[in-house]
């Protein structure tokens, strides 16, 4: 008799117990969490940074008809995601920044300007030089060089060039040649007074100061306003009068705005 314990002529089966089925494309825990990550996107658009498309010339040419930017939501302050309700403050617009706004006329519209005003500046512009707080804001004539206004189409021919220097930030402008109609008078306020920014409030005008409505229109931007800060062109786009196809700025990739 054989000291050992048999062995068995089958080796033991695997247990036949059911295995979780994975869940289907159309499942519902794929469309919770399709739809945990675009709550997550809208909500980092809302409050953190988003890109903006720019349809019109008022900022010429600093920003260019056709440029999709990148403003940053956290330049000033952070806000609940999908609410204007501030959780904390760490800043308010400066002289020179590009900010995006709501529209004081219509929030549900989206505007770029430059920031040329804060609480308390005395605004007023003679012969189309701008004055802050009764210091002159010196411009250079940069007509020898022309190139950024090549790939324009608000009538560069009709454009002079200049470089401002606001309080210290250099930047572009334009301004109709004086055998063109400007969209404002040369004298702003026309009564010969200044514009005092109220508080809590900024002063907005655009590159293109003879093609941009703005607050010599429409007064000041509230602060609670103020949806971020334009830092850079994403890519650019447009349409080029001697094509049918839209052309692409390379040198526009980028770009950081000043």
């Amino acid at each position: 008799m054989s000291d050992t314990t048999p062995h068995s002529a089958h080796p033991p089966t695997e247990s036949n117990e059911s295995k979780p089925e994975k869940p289907g494309f159309f499942s519902f825990e794929n469309f919770r969490s399709l739809g945990v990550l675009v709550i997550v996107i809208f909500a980092f658009r809302w409050s953190v940074i988003s890109p903006y498309h720019v349809p019109t010339a008022s900022m010429e040419p600093s920003i260019k008809v056709g440029d999709r930017l990148l403003a940053l939501k956290l330049a000033y302050d952070l806000k609940i995601p999908f609410t204007e309700f501030k959780l904390l403050t760490w800043g308010q617009p400066e002289r020179g920044d590009i900010i995006v706004f709501r529209y004081p006329k219509d929030p549900s519209i989206d505007y770029v300007k430059r920031v040329i005003g804060v609480a308390g500046d005395r605004i007023r512009m003679e012969d189309h030089i701008l004055y802050i707080n009764g210091s002159k804001q010196e411009r250079s004539d940069h007509n020898f060089d022309r190139t950024i206004l090549e790939d324009i189409d608000d009538r560069p021919n009709t454009k002079n060039l200049f470089r401002e220097n606001l309080t210290g930030t250099e930047h572009w402008v334009i301004q109709n040649k004086s055998t063109f109609h400007s969209f404002i008078s040369e004298d702003w306020p026309v009564d010969g007074t200044e514009y005092v920014v109220p508080q809590d409030s900024v002063f907005v005008i655009g590159d293109n100061r003879d093609n941009s409505t703005d607050s010599r229109a429409w007064g000041k931007v509230p602060l609670s306003y103020v949806r971020g800060e334009a830092l850079m062109v994403l890519w650019s786009m447009y349409g080029h009068e001697d094509s049918s196809l839209p052309s692409i700025r390379w040198n526009r990739f980028g770009h950081i705005l000043r």
